[in-house]
């Protein structure tokens, strides 16, 4: 009997199917501009699976003589997602297709949720982006134009707005326990023929404005220069130093120049003299390291198990110290900058001397109540912030001088 052979239909593209239908339901075509093939990327997406499909979609697109960034816009290539920032801008430089950094600048703007902190983090690749493109040698005038998106600055600069008012008003207060008369009063008593304890620790970490990592490398020197051949780093205002201390963020670790001595202690040498007192107890095992266990394993839980009653971290303490320090060698009338000034010199931040000038206004803010944080002047303090990505030394300032949010 003989067989009857069956005709095979030939194979169709259902992902080209698929193509026809989106091409035709928002009646794109060779015509429509990267823009609009871009608003319809995702739901065309959610229909191919892999990257078989996206090829064949691409090639139909060829075939329907679209063009490269029209393509790349409807279909974009899933592994430029995996493109830094830099490559991104590198990229736009390289095709020099004002279409390319609009469409980077939208993938770059959309936060990966709904949330305040991806939509300043949004914005803030949106602006490395355009320094990047800037780096690259784009022209400044496409970078205005098509790399800045206002309602992401401006979503991003309202949040930050919002969370400095906030935290100006809620920052914490310093307990009682760690007030600046209570604490001095605590430093005169300290013996230091005696034992010191877990209190004294704390004291000496809030007196020195501390990191508890520092209390074992610490030093308080004094230096008498050579006047005729004085080092870059000496200041005729200060003869006492400190060195051993850790670096800020953005400083060279290497760099070990001496940063001025301000404590709340004003004598220096009983200043020294318990800061020794405090690292020789730690060096012979009498007092507690507050960042290392005996056994060289970092752990800081008994030194903040002792914090955690008052309602502060280490970090708070060393801030509150720095705040301390500012008002006792302050005069009676000294300005909120004068006292920030101070405060950043007392936590050894590196100041530039001719910046200096800034934190020294004519103005009168003397606060008798010593037990809490000073107020701020309101148009001193809380200013309108710049964007986050734009510059942060500011507000990173202020939260570091006044806690943070």
């Amino acid at each position: 009997m003989a067989t009857v052979q069956k005709t095979r239909k030939p194979k169709t593209n259902n992902f080209t199917s698929i193509l026809d239908q989106i091409l035709k339901k928002y009646n794109l075509s060779a015509e429509s501009n990267p823009l609009q093939l871009r608003a319809h990327a995702n739901e065309l997406g959610t229909m191919l699976p892999d990257w078989k499909a996206r090829k064949d979609v691409k090639e139909a697109l060829h075939r329907r003589l679209f063009k490269d960034n029209q393509i790349e816009a409807l279909v974009p290539d899933k592994r430029g997602k995996k493109l830094t920032i830099k490559e991104r801008a590198q990229y736009c430089a390289k095709t020099d297709d004002a279409w390319d950094i609009w469409l980077h600048a939208l993938d770059l703007a959309v936060p990966k949720n709904n949330t305040d902190e991806a939509i300043v983090a949004a914005s803030s690749c949106l602006s490395q982006f355009r320094k990047e493109l800037a780096e690259a040698g784009v022209d400044p005038e496409q970078i205005n134009i098509y790399a800045k998106l206002p309602n992401v600055t401006q979503a991003s600069n309202k949040i930050q707005k919002r969370k400095l008012e906030q935290g100006l008003i809620s920052r914490p207060k310093t307990p009682k326990h760690f007030s600046l008369e209570v604490g001095l009063r605590r430093l005169q008593n300290i013996r230091t023929t005696e034992t010191p304890t877990l209190q004294d620790l704390a004291d000496v970490i809030m007196m020195m404005s501390m990191r508890p990592a520092e209390a074992t490398t610490l030093r308080i020197i004094h230096y008498e220069p050579d006047e005729s051949n004085p080092p870059e780093w000496y200041n005729p205002d200060y003869s006492w130093y400190c060195t051993g201390y850790i670096k800020n963020k953005g400083e060279a670790k290497h760099n070990s120049e001496p940063r001025p001595f301000l404590s709340m202690e004003k004598n220096p040498e009983r200043a020294r003299e318990l800061l020794t007192w405090i690292q020789n107890a730690i060096a012979i095992g009498k007092l507690r390291d507050p960042v290392y266990s005996i056994n060289g394993k970092r752990s800081t839980g008994v030194f903040s198990k002792f914090l955690k009653p008052y309602g502060i971290t280490a970090k708070r303490l060393r801030k509150i110290g720095g705040k301390h320090a500012s008002r006792v060698h302050s005069g009676q009338n000294s300005t909120s900058q004068h006292l920030a000034f101070l405060s950043r010199i007392a936590m050894r931040h590196k100041m530039d001397r001719h910046d200096s000038g800034m934190y020294y206004a004519e103005g009168d803010t003397s606060n008798s109540d010593l037990d809490s944080d000073p107020e701020p002047e309101p148009e001193t303090l809380a200013p309108t912030p710049k964007p986050i990505n734009e510059n942060t030394s500011e507000i990173e300032d202020i939260y570091d001088l006044y806690g943070s949010i």
